[in-house]
């Protein structure tokens, strides 16, 4: 991309940030904007009584506007005692600083506040579009991705708006001080905010070096974030089998040509910091010479003009580091936005997240010729024409990618079909029913899933307002509960991230009684089961089968001795049931078909 198409990029980002903090701010922005300018402008009078202070200290007007001020004042009358007239001008001085340091206090208040609500506002919009999206499609998001979008570019995010906020208030301060340079000398003036316009344009190609450098950084620290994800959940691989030193050259790889990255960029805010300052060096050396050979400017006013030139060399100097510095960090806030506009893509329509009337107890399932194929493949399930009956014991089976995972996904809701009906009683899994449904039943995937906390908290997650008592039992129902008894603190004892401090089997023990905790009308059970010995896997689906409020149980297993308890048993194969057995008829009962 051409310097100049970089350039209008970084300003459509730039405007859309603007246009996006403006509309979280509303009347607050409008109250930051009259507090910025009410601050820049109390300096500026502080500024202008300067000058007959000057005056009365110095001497030496020789008839200017000062010293028409300085003769005007109400307290003239007072004598000619210079000390009689510089008091009260003192006490105004004192007074107008006294009232500016309240104005800027309510305004770095008030700014602190709307850049904070902004950025979580970014990171409430950013969840409430991954809790809305489906899940075929956030099954495709990197974790390492979202991660760093909700903790990193957040932040960085907010510094775009503190940023953005600070060039505000220097861009107001120094247009004020820059109007008062010209109450005191145009000329003067004229020649100040020409050489600073020219060092402003001279630099502006630099911000769109820094926004592509910012990116490049954003991508690198992405690219370690997933590093070293990765590390840790290899690293118990890669120890035994004495593989962690490449684990490890691999990441220090990453992390230095990051290094190189930040390096570049600090290189170029560097280089961009010195021309400035010296550029605005300069331009004030060429006014104060304009001004003593050239205009024979007042001691006075080329004294207070000479403070003001310092006085503007700082909100200067913030507006050329705050532009480098938004400029670098607005990639952040465009991975945000990138990653929002992808989910409003797959989001589901307003109707689909209604709410429904709940679903009482177990009811009859029918799947009505179903399909479902997974974006970019050929896998799925097709044509399913099934019915399951309410309370039933249905175990699922197939080789692997045969279509079981998709089946159950499809019967918690987890997916909608591509073409076909799914009921459930009499009504359609469609929009809201669909969400109800989710939120009655238990889901138990292949892959447990435990919260880096204690029994407790995950049990309680399924179910806030259960009892102890609740949890014990559903704890003594998958035969939990002498685990939890030998465990140091109980309940109370936290499991690591993962489950990790359990085994595989105990982490699934725990999974299948937090399932129980909702005692949901639909059990479905994804592989499980297959980390428990087969002696326990039985005793454990013997205690399901008896459940006092009998669910409908959907056992997905590959282990003959786990199907042996099923009422009815589904074979599939390349997305469709090709075997469909009542356990303990004869064979010759049996019904095996292949679905339409």
């Amino acid at each position: 991309m051409d310097k100049r198409g970089a350039g209008r990029e970084l300003a459509r980002s730039a405007w859309g940030f603007f246009r996006d903090f403006r509309t979280h701010a509303g009347g607050d922005g409008l109250k930051a904007a009259i507090l910025i300018m009410l601050g820049a402008g109390l300096e500026g009078v502080g500024l202008v009584l300067l000058v007959p202070l000057l005056a009365l200290v110095v001497g030496g007007d020789r008839g200017g506007w000062a010293a028409a001020l300085a003769g005007r004042l109400p307290w003239r009358s007072a004598g000619d005692d210079p000390l009689v007239r510089l008091l009260p001008l003192l006490a105004c001085f004192a007074l107008l600083v006294g009232l500016r340091a309240v104005v800027l206090w309510h305004r770095d208040v008030l700014l602190a506040t709307l850049r904070i609500g902004f950025v979580e506002a970014q990171r409430t919009r950013l969840v409430a579009r991954l809790v809305a999206a489906p899940w075929t499609r956030l099954s495709t998001l990197p974790h390492a991705r979202v991660n760093h979008l909700l903790s990193s570019d957040i932040i960085l995010t907010g510094a775009c708006a503190h940023f953005m906020l600070q060039g505000a208030t220097s861009l107001f301060l120094l247009l004020v001080q820059w109007g008062l340079a010209c109450l005191f000398s145009v000329p003067l003036a004229a020649v100040t905010g020409a050489l600073l316009a020219v060092a402003t344009l001279a630099l502006l190609p630099q911000l769109a070096r820094s926004r592509r450098l910012g990116r490049e950084v954003a991508d690198a620290n992405l690219h370690l974030a997933t590093s070293g994800a990765q590390f840790l959940g290899g690293l118990k691989l890669a120890l035994s089998q004495n593989m962690q030193q490449r684990f490890a050259d691999e990441f220090n790889g990453t992390l230095g040509r990051l290094m190189g990255r930040q390096v570049a960029l600090t290189r170029e805010q560097t280089k961009a910091q010195l021309a400035f300052t010296t550029l605005a060096s300069l331009a004030g050396a060429a006014a104060i010479v304009v001004g003593v050979w050239a205009l024979d400017v007042p001691p006075a006013v080329l004294i207070v003009f000479v403070l003001v030139l310092a006085r503007m060399s700082a909100p200067a100097a913030q507006l050329q580091q705050g532009a480098q510095q938004f400029a670098n960090f607005l990639p952040s806030y465009e991975k945000i936005r990138a990653l929002e506009a992808e989910l409003a893509d797959a989001a589901p329509a307003a109707a689909e997240i209604a709410d429904g009337g709940a679903f009482a107890g177990p009811q009859p399932i029918r799947f009505h010729q179903v399909s479902y194929r997974h974006p970019g493949g050929d896998r799925g399930v097709f044509g399913l024409d099934l019915a399951l009956e309410a309370g039933s014991f249905v175990g699922v089976t197939g080789a692997s990618g045969a279509g079981k995972t998709t089946f159950a996904d499809l019967l918690v809701g987890l997916t909608a079909p591509d073409t076909g009906t799914i009921t459930v009683g009499d009504r359609t899994l469609a929009g809201a029913a669909r969400r109800q449904w989710a939120a009655a039943i238990a889901y138990a995937p292949q892959d447990t899933f435990l919260f880096h906390d204690s029994i407790r908290a995950n049990l309680a997650w399924a179910n806030p307002s259960a009892s102890e008592a609740d949890m014990r039992a559903a704890l003594g129902l998958v035969g939990a509960g002498a685990l939890v008894d030998r465990l140091p603190q109980g309940l109370d004892t936290v499991v690591g991230a993962q489950g990790g401090l359990l085994s595989g089997g105990e982490r699934q023990r725990l999974a299948l009684a937090r399932a129980l905790m909702r005692e949901p009308p639909l059990l479905a059970l994804d592989e499980s089961t297959g980390a428990i010995d087969i002696a326990g896997e039985r005793a454990l689906l013997a205690g399901l089968a008896t459940l006092p409020w009998r669910p409908t149980i959907v056992l997905i297993a590959h282990r003959r001795e786990s199907l042996m308890l099923c009422d009815r048993v589904l074979e599939f194969a390349e997305g469709r049931v090709i075997a469909d057995r009542q356990m303990g008829a004869p064979a010759a009962q049996a019904s095996a078909h292949r679905a339409r």
